[in-house]
């Protein structure tokens, strides 16, 4: 499990999977549709696949908050001990919304 300093939190599963919830809006870059109608946080579900030592691919599926499938990046910012990824949006902080890995 993931989550950010927010509450919002993804967890990862060793089948390719993902489920998140709770994401802030702005975090979530889209790259073939407007973002989803509505306020609040974002929730959804599809599949991850690690593109390099540095990126997750991420795929949305529809449903959720998600009209349309998209596809998305989630970066590795830190990894050893305390590992930190994070959707790389124009944020106040250093590398945009961050996720941290918790127990």
């Amino acid at each position: 499990m993931w989550k950010a300093d927010d509450g919002g939190q993804i967890e990862f599963t060793s089948d390719g999977r993902f489920e998140m919830s709770g994401i802030t809006r702005s975090a979530v870059v889209y790259s073939f549709s407007e973002p989803p109608p509505g306020e609040g946080p974002l929730a959804g579900a599809g599949t991850w696949e690690l593109e390099n030592r540095r990126n997750i691919e991420v795929m949305y599926e529809k449903g959720g908050s998600f009209s349309y499938a998209e596809s998305g990046e989630i970066a590795i910012a830190e990894s050893g001990k305390n590992p930190v990824l994070y959707f790389s949006t124009n944020s106040d902080k250093g590398y945009g919304y961050e996720i941290r890995k918790v127990p």
